[in-house]
This record gives structure tokens, sequence and C-alpha cells, in this order.
């Protein structure tokens, strides 16, 4: 059983459904350098820090069971989406370890995260902003993990910070270059791309998330499909994710050092894959199989891009399984 810092007074079985409150970003927010790991849980569950890295806030959660020294596990969601893309397993990690949840584009937060350059940031420099996360609060170890986009900066982290990261988690991660969708191809041509991004309705952006993301899109939680459309809704939102489409590879020379040196990895890898992915390329669940080395591969054939949170009482177990494990 998990202890009441969780749901506040109710103490909640491992794989319960926390409250969204949990996930979300509307708190008053704290600067990350308050924070402590031996503060009781019941005080910071349900805070929202920051970190200012390079002059805007990344916003993001620590959510734990208990106070004291337990594994951490960072986690990165999709591209426009949100931390609450982990609601439906984190009720089954927290037992094992303790959880970082990262909105590394800021979108919970625009009003107060600050300055965003002009046309974004490259993925490279997202990926080394998550990583002061680490610093910021003297983290010598932690694993990491993420879904799609998430999945693919988790990979760099790891490359780049081999001493730091230990096990990696990735839920279909997009890490080769492909042939971008129509969509993306549409955005990202100059002007077309402002004007598709400044007026297109929150709600068919994710329309698109949950058809591309979901076997069924009609099995989406009406809770996470409302955090993601309010998401979309700032026009400041959607240009940062044209600016992430933008800074999206696609020809192998412009992630070839990332490629080669994740088939060098020593970390331990797990794989999350749904096979019915219509967003990744076919026959990306092989090749990924093929180029991590020490990999635990787990394919599902009913599942698409968001497996997490299609079959989040299938996908739990098996992720809080291979972080509990001894090495």
């Amino acid at each position: 059983m998990m202890n009441g810092a969780l749901s506040g007074n109710v103490n909640i079985p491992a794989g319960q459904r926390m409250p969204m409150h949990f996930f979300t970003f509307d708190s008053p927010v704290h600067k990350l350098a308050e924070f402590r790991f031996d503060i009781d849980p019941l005080k910071t569950n349900g805070l929202t820090y920051y970190l200012n890295v390079g002059g805007w806030n990344m916003p993001l959660k620590i959510l734990r069971s208990s106070p004291g020294a337990k594994p951490i596990l960072m986690l990165l969601h999709g591209m426009g989406l949100h931390p609450a893309s982990f609601r439906g397993i984190a009720g089954h990690l927290l037992p094992v370890c303790d959880l970082i949840l990262v909105d590394y584009t800021s979108f919970t937060s625009a009003e107060r995260s600050g300055f965003w350059p002009d046309g974004g940031v490259s993925l490279r420099v997202l990926a080394h902003a998550i990583m002061r996360i680490t610093r910021a609060l003297d983290l010598r170890k932690i694993h990491i993990g993420g879904s799609s986009l998430g999945g693919g900066l988790s990979l760099m982290a790891a490359v780049d910070f081999p001493k730091i990261i230990d096990r990696i988690v990735l839920f279909n991660p997009a890490i080769f270059p492909q042939h971008l969708p129509s969509f993306y191809q549409w955005v990202r041509v100059p002007i077309i791309g402002p004007l598709i991004m400044r007026f297109i309705p929150a709600n068919e952006l994710v329309g698109g998330v949950t058809t591309i993301g979901y076997v069924n899109p009609a099995l989406a939680s009406q809770e996470l499909v409302a955090i993601y459309q309010r998401n979309m809704k700032p026009a400041a939102n959607r240009r940062r994710l044209l600016d992430l489409i933008c800074h999206l590879p696609e020809r192998d020379q412009q992630v070839r050092h990332y490629v080669q040196h994740a088939g060098k990895l020593p970390q331990e890898v797990l794989v999350i894959w749904g096979e019915q992915d219509r967003l990744l390329a076919a026959g990306t669940g092989e090749r990924l199989r093929q180029a991590l080395p020490h990999t635990e591969f787990h394919s599902f054939p009913d599942l698409s891009h968001l497996p997490h949170e299609e079959a989040p009482d299938r996908i739990g177990p098996i992720v809080a399984e291979f972080i509990a494990k001894r090495s």
C-alpha cells in the first residue's frame, strides 16, 4: 500500500489512479532550490517547482510515496503533450521509485515561463537543459525515460551524461530520423506554418494525438484530453510546438552521433513498443531492438504510439519491475 502522501488523506493501492491535481501545474510555483528529499511528501507532492534554464522557467513535479532515499526516475512526455501522460503508470511506479515529471517546453506555465528564443532551441539544448535538474537537486544517479520525443531526449541525455544516467525506459521512442507526416511537413514551410499554428483549433491538434496515439481513440481519458486541449489553446504554446517540429531531424547525419553512441550504451534499456504505431516509420521497433544493447524489449501487437496511456495497468508493472530489479 502507498501511504497517504499520495492522496492527502486516503491510502492508494499500487496501480490505482492518483488524483489528477498531482499532475497539473495550477498551484503556485516554487524554486527547485526549495525542494528537499527529506521533506514529508504530503508537503511537496502537490507543488509545482521550476528551474530557470537559458532564460526560461522549466516546470516540473516531484512525486514520492515516502521521504528518504529511493531510486529516481525522470520521465519526459511526448512532443506537445503534458507530464500527466504518465498518470496511469505512476501508481505502479511510486512504490519502487520517486518520479520527476518534466514539462521541458514549459507549455504548462506559458504565462510565467519567461524568455523563449525566437525559433526555439535545438533538441540537444533541451536535453542538456533537462539534465540541469540533476545538478540543482544534487543527484548523482537517476533513471530516465520518455515517450516519443521524450524517449529521444532521454537517449540523448544518456549518451551525453553517461555517469549520471543509470537505466533507461523508452515508450515508442522517436530516435531515428524518418519522413515526417504531411502535417509536420506543411507547418515547417515558412509563413504557412505560423499561420496554420496560429489558427488551428486546439481540439484538432489533440484529436490528431489520440488518433495516432491510440488504437481506439475513444478510450483516451477525457481528463487527459482536456489537459492536452488546455495546453494547446494559448497561441504561444502552439508556436513552441511549431518550433519543436521544425527542429525534428529528417536525415541520419543530423543525429548520427547519438545513434552511433546509442549502440554502445552500457546502461540497461527497457523498450515498450506498441506495434500499431502509425507515427513512427514501419520497422522502427525491430530497428530499436537491434540497435540498442542490453535491451529488454516488450512488444504489444494491440497498442499504438502511446502504450503507457492506452494500457497503463499492463505497462506500469513491467516498468516497476525493471526499475526495482538489482543490477
